[in-house]
């Protein structure tokens, strides 16, 4: 088995191999290495060696040029009275201010081994030298490797442009996914942005994460299965039950459907916001209701209804699935428009069990950053849950490719049924997630 890093012993045989002229593919094979590695290990770890003693040629600087032998160049150095050839004086260094200067170039250096180890010439050469040793080289891959586990492999302008971008962001509540997917100067990986958040380093940190609070939120309250709503005693639910849901998907082959649900419910206020997703897109659909009953649920799906058409609305909500709120009994009125046209099929989850309906719980705890849990939504007008939604469904989900709801949504249902669903294009930058009491503040601070 081939180790991932070279070894002490592995670079001493690889210069015992060069000092003995073994070729580059038997050393590879000695070691049980690829030939390439071999190659970029000599090349990353020689060094210029200094003039050896033992050498027999002439110090002279101009013994490098391959010209040498010929060359009559004098007075370079301008020094009055000096009549010397330049090639014989060792006062300064010609080769650094002769325009006949031509380098030898070793044939041994250009190719592997790219080193002098063991070649027979090397007493007599004039050119440079260099020499592969296996302990130096063990020391300096063993100082590389110390360095690239310390700090970050960022240039100052790219720590900068990624901390400007980062606080940018999370002042208006984006996640590091929507900040890096929009943003792909930054050249990092999701991963990466999170460690460069967790380590402290940067201006925004771990409790400035999006969902950082969740932990300490209150636990949702456990409900029996046998619990069911006073409204709903009488309630007949047969052939709409969630058992029934997942056959009919599967016998009909459905692939698109709805969820229903209703959140920020207070004890002093007897309204609600009605969510209504398409999960397939993550896309959100959210109205007010003044009262939470059948009648202003109803209401607002036939306006739903009216701006998609039967034939998208059936298409894309052709199956609800909701929970067993008495809000939602009125099944008939879901199902069929006011012509008495079937439209869709509506299915109630098992009592309690509102894993069975995730996409929509998700989508909740996102409207949960605009309106806090416990607080009142009587203030909401529908005009703020329109740029909740539009907020919502602009965000860059990694689900969905790195791409938003708003994108598909526009794909499949069209830009025109967009504006009558009131869902508005919002560029990635300018995303805010925020209470939706504090946006409006700030809109209209904007605006002054």
């Amino acid at each position: 088995m081939k180790q991932k890093h070279m070894t002490k012993e592995m670079r001493e045989r690889i210069e015992k191999g060069i000092r003995e002229g073994e070729s580059l593919k038997e050393i590879a094979k000695a070691i049980d290495k690829d030939p390439t590695t071999i190659s970029k290990e000599v090349l990353k770890h020689k060094n210029k060696t200094t003039k050896d003693p033992r050498s027999i040629v002439t110090s002279s600087f101009c013994t490098r040029c391959s010209n040498f032998q010929k060359c009559d160049v004098v007075h370079l150095c301008k020094t009055q009275g000096c009549s010397k050839k330049c090639k014989s004086c060792n006062s300064l260094n010609p080769t650094l201010i002769c325009s006949f200067f031509i380098e030898n170039k070793c044939k041994r250096l250009s190719r592997f081994p790219y080193v002098c180890n063991g070649c027979n010439k090397r007493l007599r050469c004039r050119l440079e030298k260099y020499e592969y040793v296996p302990i130096t080289a063990q020391r300096g891959y063993e100082k590389e490797l110390r360095e690239s586990r310390q700090g970050f492999n960022l240039t100052g302008d790219e720590f900068k442009l990624i901390d400007d971008t980062f606080k940018k962001g999370f002042e208006n509540g984006q996640s590091i996914n929507h900040i890096i997917a929009n943003n792909p100067d930054l050249g990092i990986s999701v991963k990466t942005g999170y460690n460069y958040v967790n380590s402290g380093n940067f201006q925004v940190k771990h409790n400035d994460l999006p969902n950082y609070m969740n932990h300490i939120l209150k636990k949702r309250k456990i409900i029996s299965k046998d619990y069911e709503y006073l409204e709903n005693k009488d309630m007949n639910r047969k052939g709409r039950e969630y058992y029934d849901y997942i056959e009919y998907i599967d016998t009909n082959n459905i692939i698109f459907h709805g969820e229903l649900d209703c959140v920020g419910i207070t004890k002093d206020y007897v309204g609600t916001l009605l969510t209504i997703i398409i999960p397939k897109w993550s896309l959100l659909l959210l109205y007010k209701l003044d009262v939470k009953d059948m009648a202003h649920v109803n209401e607002k799906i036939n306006f739903v209804y009216d701006a998609m058409g039967y034939e998208k609305f059936n298409k894309y909500l052709g199956v609800l699935l909701t929970d067993r709120g008495p809000e939602f009994n009125d099944y008939q009125g879901i199902e069929f428009d006011e012509d008495g046209v079937h439209r869709c099929k509506l299915f109630y989850c098992d009592s309690g069990q509102s894993t069975q309906k995730p996409f929509v719980e998700r989508i909740n705890r996102e409207i949960r950053r605009y309106v806090f849990k416990g607080q009142s939504v009587e203030s909401l007008t529908q005009e703020d849950c329109n740029l909740i939604a539009s907020y919502i469904n602009n965000m860059t989900l990694d689900g969905l490719g790195n791409r938003t709801p708003y994108e598909f949504a526009k794909r499949f249902l069209g830009e025109e049924i967009l504006e009558k669903l009131n869902i508005k294009y919002i560029k990635p930058n300018d995303l805010i997630i925020k209470n939706i009491d504090m946006i409006k503040y700030e809109l209209k601070k904007k605006s002054k």
